[in-house]
C-alpha cells in the first residue's frame, strides 16, 4: 500500500514539476488563450494521473484482483 501511495504522490509531483517548468519557460509570455489551453490540458492530465494511480491504491487497500 505504501508503494502504491508513493507512486501516486510522485506521479503528481513529477507531472506538476514538468508542467510548471514548461509553463515558466515556454508559456509565460504567451497569449492568454494559450495559457488557458495549457492550464486546461494540465488539469486534464492531472485528473487522469490521479484517477489511474488512485485506482491502484484502492486495489491494494481492498485486495481487489487486477484487471
Amino acid at each position: 500500500m505504501r508503494r502504491a501511495t508513493l507512486h501516486l504522490v510522485l506521479g503528481v509531483a513529477v507531472l506538476d514539476t514538468v508542467a510548471m517548468l514548461g509553463y515558466y519557460f515556454l508559456i509565460a509570455h504567451a497569449e492568454p488563450r494559450t495559457k488557458m489551453l495549457f492550464t486546461a490540458i494540465w488539469t486534464v492530465l492531472t485528473v487522469i494521473v490521479v484517477m489511474t494511480l488512485l485506482r491502484r491504491v484502492r486495489k491494494v487497500r481492498y485486495g481487489l484482483p487486477p484487471r
